[in-house]
């Protein structure tokens, strides 16, 4: 045979070969799609995440996508439920998963927790358990808790310091501090010791504390117009119109307080970079959790990761990996460094990083202190309108048309008809 044509020949037989080993040796890649609502910064922070988890695991193609803020989330996922055609996995509030649970939308993430790639009964543990009542529907975990706050209570330091007091705990002393903080000049108030605002967060921060809640046991019934509830507006109007120590704004409070208009007011742990950056040097400032009157709470506010049914079965195992690795304790300290969002899961406070980071800024402590007493939101579809009635009634009593009972029993009426639905 001619050497030229048994070289062609050889070389044939080797691309062949080599055709043939090549498929087998590339492992096909799976690609999930993450729908979030965390935008500027916080949508950064992802990114970084998601990259890093790539690195670890090429097989694995993350497409976070960015759908706008969380009502936009929402009206899109549930379009996207419509249509059929929803993202693999997406964040969601508790009662936008209870809607989805309703319709039998969701793949349960308790269903990956056997198996070797599950997570053993002490890694479900260390998720904190209030953080796991929110992701529980029928007694059944269908989410995993991502990116959560706890309230807290922000005060000016300065001005305390120079009215001889320390950050309040109970009712009673955030009472006297407003009233020594709050300053008058020639008939006028230049100075609130307080801000409120008319929603359903700042009452719930009151009647939480004062041993209240929302809904009875069985999650149908009102019971928030209680002495407890009653009690918990009574003291924000008194102190909006009777001591005259607060006002109320319909939107955030951070720029107000770092004015100096106000000395205190209540907000999410996530909140930290806003009032930093309201505030520059101008006063020294503090964060504690919310004053009490029979105990402390510590509502919390935040999504969980939701996994949708309709995926595929590799795309549901490449969600889970994502979604196990995204909540694990070391993710969730550099989520809770770079966001001010609390980490998930307790044994993320015993590593090097976090305590440094404690360290470094003991301001935050507070916020993680308070995780302890940790209170979620009612797991009910009808909570979104649950949270309209309320915030609407804590604005008439702010407003003065009706008692603070006849704002919430007026409330109850309305949310009762609704869950009897």
């Amino acid at each position: 045979m001619n050497r030229a044509i048994a070289g062609v020949i050889t070389l044939g037989l080797l691309v062949v070969l080599l055709a043939g080993v090549a498929p087998a040796s590339a492992a096909p890649k799976v690609t999930i799609t993450f729908w979030h609502g965390m935008g500027s910064a916080l949508g950064k922070t992802i990114d970084k995440l998601v990259q890093e988890f790539q690195k670890g695991n090429p097989d694995i193609i993350v497409k976070a996508e960015y759908q706008g803020n969380y009502g936009a989330l929402n009206q899109k996922i549930m379009a996207a439920l419509a249509a059929k055609k929803p993202p693999t996995m997406a964040q969601a509030y508790g009662n936008w998963v209870a809607e989805y649970v309703k319709s039998a939308a969701v793949k349960p993430v308790q269903e990956f927790f056997a198996g070797p790639d599950g997570l053993s009964k002490e890694e479900i543990e260390d998720f904190w358990p209030q953080l796991r009542a929110g992701c529980t529907f029928d007694g059944k975990m269908y989410t995993l808790p991502f990116n959560k706050s706890v309230a807290i209570y922000i005060h000016n330091l300065t001005a305390l310091k120079e009215a001889g007091l320390a950050p309040p705990s109970t009712w009673e002393e955030l009472l006297t501090a407003s009233k020594a903080t709050t300053v008058v000049k020639d008939g006028k108030i230049t100075r609130h010791g307080m801000v409120l605002r008319p929603n359903v967060d700042y009452f719930a921060n009151l009647l939480l504390t004062n041993g209240g809640r929302y809904l009875d046991e069985t999650g149908r019934k009102a019971v928030f117009n209680g002495p407890e509830g009653v009690e918990a507006l009574q003291f924000m109007v008194d102190m909006l119109h009777k001591y005259k120590v607060a006002y109320y704004i319909p939107g955030y409070a951070d720029a107000d307080f770092g004015a100096g208009k106000t000395c205190g007011y209540f907000a999410s742990s996530a909140s930290y970079s806003y009032t930093d950056k309201a505030v520059g040097d101008k006063f020294e400032w503090g964060i504690g959790p919310i004053p009490y009157k029979k105990g402390p709470a510590a509502p919390v506010a935040g999504t969980d990761l939701v996994m949708f049914g309709s995926a595929t079965p590799e795309e549901q195992e490449a969600a889970w990996k994502f979604m196990k690795w995204l909540t694990s304790p070391a993710q969730t300290v550099y989520w809770a460094i770079n966001t001010g969002y609390i980490p998930v899961r307790k044994s993320a406070l015993d590593l090097k990083e976090m305590k440094e980071w404690m360290a470094a800024n003991p301001r935050n402590a507070a916020s993680l202190n308070a995780l302890k007493f940790a209170v979620t939101d009612p797991n009910v579809a009808e909570w979104q309108d649950i949270r309209e009635i309320i915030s609407q009634a804590v604005e008439e009593a702010f407003l003065a048309k009706v008692t603070p009972k006849e704002a919430l029993d007026k409330a109850v009426e309305k949310v009762n008809a609704l869950l009897a639905k």
